[in-house]
Protein backbone atom coordinates (compact mmCIF):
# COMPACT_ATOMS: atom_id res chain seq x y z
CA UNK A 1 0.00 0.00 0.00
CA UNK A 2 2.71 2.36 0.90
CA UNK A 3 4.40 1.71 -2.37
CA UNK A 4 1.50 2.67 -4.56
CA UNK A 5 0.75 5.68 -2.37
CA UNK A 6 4.41 6.63 -3.28
CA UNK A 7 4.05 6.12 -7.10
CA UNK A 8 0.93 7.70 -7.29
CA UNK A 9 2.60 11.17 -4.93
CA UNK A 10 5.46 10.97 -7.50
CA UNK A 11 3.36 10.97 -10.73
CA UNK A 12 0.98 13.96 -9.31
CA UNK A 13 4.45 15.63 -8.26
CA UNK A 14 5.99 14.89 -11.93
CA UNK A 15 2.82 15.98 -13.68
CA UNK A 16 2.02 19.33 -12.40
CA UNK A 17 5.91 20.11 -13.07
CA UNK A 18 4.87 19.14 -16.25
CA UNK A 19 2.27 20.92 -16.26
CA UNK A 20 4.01 23.99 -13.90
CA UNK A 21 6.72 24.18 -17.06
CA UNK A 22 3.99 23.87 -20.41
CA UNK A 23 1.35 26.33 -19.27
CA UNK A 24 3.88 29.40 -18.65
CA UNK A 25 5.25 28.99 -22.31
CA UNK A 26 1.08 28.60 -23.49
CA UNK A 27 0.48 31.92 -21.72
CA UNK A 28 0.13 34.61 -23.83
CA UNK A 29 2.31 38.13 -23.58
CA UNK A 30 2.18 40.98 -21.29
CA UNK A 31 0.39 43.66 -22.48
CA UNK A 32 2.49 46.13 -21.21
CA UNK A 33 2.44 49.26 -19.55
CA UNK A 34 2.61 51.22 -22.90
CA UNK A 35 1.01 51.31 -26.09
CA UNK A 36 5.00 50.16 -27.63
CA UNK A 37 5.41 48.16 -25.44
CA UNK A 38 2.22 46.24 -26.08
CA UNK A 39 3.42 46.13 -29.73
CA UNK A 40 6.87 44.62 -28.70
CA UNK A 41 5.61 41.90 -26.25
CA UNK A 42 2.76 40.73 -29.32
CA UNK A 43 4.38 41.07 -32.24
CA UNK A 44 7.28 38.22 -30.60
CA UNK A 45 4.27 36.51 -29.98
CA UNK A 46 3.31 36.52 -33.44
CA UNK A 47 7.10 35.71 -34.23
CA UNK A 48 6.95 32.62 -32.47
CA UNK A 49 3.47 31.56 -33.11
CA UNK A 50 2.99 31.90 -37.02
CA UNK A 51 4.87 31.26 -40.06
CA UNK A 52 6.24 34.64 -40.92
CA UNK A 53 5.20 38.22 -41.70
CA UNK A 54 2.76 39.10 -43.33
CA UNK A 55 -0.42 37.44 -41.90
CA UNK A 56 -3.02 38.23 -39.68
CA UNK A 57 -1.35 37.85 -36.50
CA UNK A 58 0.19 40.91 -36.61
CA UNK A 59 -2.66 42.94 -37.96
CA UNK A 60 -4.81 41.62 -35.09
CA UNK A 61 -2.21 42.30 -32.13
CA UNK A 62 -1.70 45.67 -33.38
CA UNK A 63 -5.43 46.19 -33.19
CA UNK A 64 -5.46 44.27 -30.15
CA UNK A 65 -2.86 46.87 -28.11
CA UNK A 66 -4.92 49.96 -29.67
CA UNK A 67 -7.97 48.63 -28.04
CA UNK A 68 -6.43 47.54 -24.37
CA UNK A 69 -4.09 51.16 -24.58
CA UNK A 70 -7.07 53.19 -25.82
CA UNK A 71 -6.90 55.74 -23.19
CA UNK A 72 -3.92 56.85 -24.42
CA UNK A 73 -4.28 57.10 -28.10
CA UNK A 74 -5.90 59.69 -27.48
CA UNK A 75 -2.52 61.98 -26.15
CA UNK A 76 -0.37 60.73 -29.42
CA UNK A 77 -0.69 61.82 -32.89
CA UNK A 78 -1.72 59.75 -35.92
CA UNK A 79 1.95 59.94 -37.06
CA UNK A 80 3.27 59.34 -33.48
CA UNK A 81 0.88 56.15 -33.46
CA UNK A 82 1.72 54.61 -36.87
CA UNK A 83 5.54 55.31 -36.47
CA UNK A 84 5.25 52.68 -32.94
CA UNK A 85 3.37 50.56 -35.53
CA UNK A 86 6.33 50.18 -38.33
CA UNK A 87 9.03 50.21 -35.71
CA UNK A 88 7.43 47.46 -34.35
CA UNK A 89 6.87 45.74 -37.48
CA UNK A 90 10.50 45.69 -37.96
CA UNK A 91 10.82 43.29 -35.47
CA UNK A 92 8.85 40.91 -37.53
CA UNK A 93 10.09 37.93 -38.71
CA UNK A 94 9.40 37.62 -42.45
CA UNK A 95 8.07 35.13 -44.02
CA UNK A 96 10.62 33.18 -46.16
CA UNK A 97 9.29 33.81 -50.01
CA UNK A 98 11.35 32.92 -53.57
CA UNK A 99 11.06 35.54 -55.93
CA UNK A 100 10.03 33.67 -59.98
CA UNK A 101 10.65 35.38 -62.77
CA UNK A 102 7.75 35.43 -64.94
CA UNK A 103 7.40 33.35 -68.02
CA UNK A 104 7.89 35.32 -70.95
CA UNK A 105 5.04 35.07 -73.56
CA UNK A 106 6.06 35.26 -77.42
CA UNK A 107 4.97 38.58 -79.21
CA UNK A 108 2.20 37.76 -81.82
CA UNK A 109 2.20 39.14 -85.02
CA UNK A 110 -0.74 39.15 -87.73
CA UNK A 111 0.13 37.97 -90.88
Amino acid sequence: MKLVNSVIKTAALAGSILFGTTAAFAAPPSDGSTLGECYNNWISHCNQTTPGYPNSCYDEVLNHCDSVHSASLGTLSGYKIKSMQRSALTKAKRANTTLVAPTVQPVRVQN
